[in-house]
């Protein structure tokens, strides 16, 4: 009986730490969220990412976007089409991929 009480408890144990690895973080949709900092041809710009545009706050102007999928955002600056892929190194980094080249933007902190 004792032996059986520890399988159980063995198998619960197992499964709680399985659930515990298999929890995930935010989504990209969610990091996204908020002031980003980046240079632009030499010059440092803030960009204001809300769920479905982007502030540029130095020039009073705002372009939408949308999500692709899970890892690729569309942007409309316009009327110029601009896809990019989107990597997180960690929440404060991020990295876009474009046609365009490649941008480092770094999240500023509120």
């Amino acid at each position: 009986m004792q032996s059986m009480i520890k399988t159980v408890l063995g198998v619960v144990l197992a499964g709680l730490l399985a659930a515990c690895a298999g929890t995930s973080g935010p989504s990209k949709q969610e990091l996204i969220l908020g002031t980003w900092q980046a240079d632009f041809a030499g010059q440092s710009i803030e960009l204001t990412y809300g769920p479905s545009e982007i502030a540029v706050d130095a020039f009073g102007v705002a372009f939408p976007y949308e999500w692709v999928d899970a890892d690729t955002i569309k942007l409309d600056a316009m009327g110029q089409e601009v896809i990019s892929t989107v990597e997180f190194v960690s929440n404060d980094e991020m990295i876009q991929r474009s046609a365009q080249g490649e941008q480092t933007l770094y999240r500023v902190s509120p």
